[in-house]
């Protein structure tokens, strides 16, 4: 299969992850290795990268605080909800591995997704990173933290079941980041593009990335 990958110049491949799942960083290594771009995209916004840049470490540090304020009273940095806290004001791994790759091969990375939505999500950041709701959500039902996408993937790719909504907002964001695809494919020609995309976008019901004649990889199978 990676040699069929790597010998096909031009093409397409979108890589379909689980955001924030521990085995984004050796899975995405694996399979930059096999395709070895030219060109990668990836769906994260420029606002969310230039918020996570320029206060993700202010964040980090009254997330660090509140977290050893509240550990007496719970299981502090090991509870579900502030892991994905953390997760939500960190850079997200698949776009550190993708940059890291690109400054190593000298090649060049996009980000493509919307400013509109991260705007929206990230104004909230700090009602999330308040002590008191952090202090109620200690109280939750532990299963809310199940990994959901994870079932919800496995279903849909191994057995074909589609327990998963595609969105309105999901419609706009795939039809605004084709927008920016194609523009980038004009600019690259004959380049490999990859792009990399949460898990539900490979499904593309609208059939948005079809004049990509895109490859689809699910890279945990």
């Amino acid at each position: 299969m990676a040699r069929a990958l790597t010998e096909c110049p031009g093409d397409f491949f979108m890589i379909g992850i689980i955001h924030r799942d521990a085995r984004n960083l050796e899975s995405l290594a694996k399979w930059l290795k096999k395709l070895r771009p030219d060109v990668i995209t990836v769906e994260i916004s420029r606002y969310s990268l230039d918020f996570r840049r320029s206060a993700g470490q202010m964040y980090r540090e009254r997330l660090d605080d509140i977290c050893a304020s509240l550990a007496p009273e719970g299981p502090g940095h090991a509870s579900s909800h502030f892991k994905d806290l953390y997760s939500f004001i960190d850079m997200p791994a698949e776009f550190i591995i993708a940059d890291e790759y690109c400054r190593r091969n000298k090649i060049d990375i996009y980000p493509v997704d919307m400013d509109f939505f991260s705007f929206l999500k990230l104004r909230k950041i700090d009602e999330l990173i308040d002590r008191q709701n952090m202090q109620k959500s200690m109280t939750e039902d532990p299963e809310r933290s199940a990994p959901v996408e994870r079932v919800l993937a496995d279903l849909y790719f191994h057995k074909g079941v589609t327990a998963f909504s595609y969105s309105e907002e999901m419609a706009m964001r795939d039809k605004f980041m084709c927008h920016k695809i194609s523009i980038l494919r004009k600019r690259h020609k004959n380049g490999r593009f990859l792009h990399i995309a949460g898990w539900q976008h490979l499904r593309d019901p609208l059939s948005l990335y079809g004049p990509f004649q895109p490859v689809k990889i699910f890279p945990y199978d």
